[in-house]
């Protein structure tokens, strides 16, 4: 990243943005600056050099830092980063649908938890005592419905249109039994088939969330996902980045690794 400006000086512009406003980024900076070593890692790094990048727009930067605080279950990192997303572009519809995807991956528990933060920051920006348009409800489909949508988000997923549904739905059942039947109806055909956020944007969080929680095996299926659904690499790996200063270094290391390998076997088989 080429950018003249000071540290100092792309950490203030980050927080403003972040807060809505030049006063509250200036009391991001005023907190960041009272915690010592830590803030200034906060500040300076987190804000001055990962934020301040340009590769991942902070629309979507913000998307990733929703997902992994929501599935790590950060409460208070989470109601700033909710304000920010919104501050960010994200609308209070996206944000809602972050935490039903990531609730697939981490457990509803925690997308439950993030919602109600979501509700107190979306009332106090409206000033009202309650939010006022509630999450979107789920569609209600009989079964062949949820399994011919979830079947449609498996071939985006896997790249291949050509599917042979069939055999894949053998698959699943086999390997995992009543698990699968929910694996296709719920997690893809009632979840990832919604359209009040993209398959893109789905990929994004879902990453994010299996980042945060290394779980590596699901991580590896969804990075592939991820480049099927339009994610570019450049994105992969800038969200990677950014997780390190939510989800830790060696997490996000591992990550790296991953979505490297993931290249790699994408080039050989192209």
């Amino acid at each position: 990243m080429s950018d003249p400006r000071t540290l100092h000086e792309r950490a203030l512009e980050v927080s403003a943005t972040l807060a809505g406003s030049d006063d509250g980024g200036q009391a991001l900076v005023e907190y960041c600056e009272s915690r010592g070593a830590l803030g200034a890692i906060a500040l300076y790094t987190g804000a001055g050099e990962i934020w301040a990048r340009t590769e991942l727009s902070r629309r979507d930067r913000s998307l990733v830092v929703i997902s992994a605080l929501t599935a790590l279950g950060r409460e208070r990192e989470l109601r700033t980063h909710i304000a920010g997303g919104l501050n960010h572009g994200l609308s209070a519809d996206e944000i809602d649908e972050i935490f039903l995807q990531v609730s697939a991956y981490a457990g509803v528990p925690f997308g439950l938890a993030a919602g109600e933060i979501a509700d107190e920051v979306i009332a106090a920006r409206e000033g009202t005592p309650r939010r006022r348009t509630p999450p979107a409800p789920l569609e209600l489909k009989d079964g062949p419905k949820r399994r011919a949508d979830g079947m449609d988000v498996l071939r985006t997923l896997l790249g291949q249109p050509d599917l042979d549904i069939d055999a894949m739905e053998a698959r699943i059942q086999k390997s995992q039994g009543f698990m699968g039947d929910l694996v296709m109806d719920c997690a893809f055909g009632d979840v990832w088939a919604r359209p009040q956020l993209s398959r893109r944007d789905r990929s994004l969080a879902v990453i994010s969330t299996l980042t945060a929680l290394n779980l590596k095996h699901e991580l590896e299926i969804h990075l592939q996902g991820a480049l099927h659904h339009g994610v570019t690499r450049a994105e992969i790996e800038e969200m990677l980045v950014t997780m390190i200063l939510y989800g830790g270094f060696p997490r996000a290391i591992d990550g790296m690794i991953l979505a490297r390998k993931v290249f790699a076997e994408a080039d050989a088989g192209s």
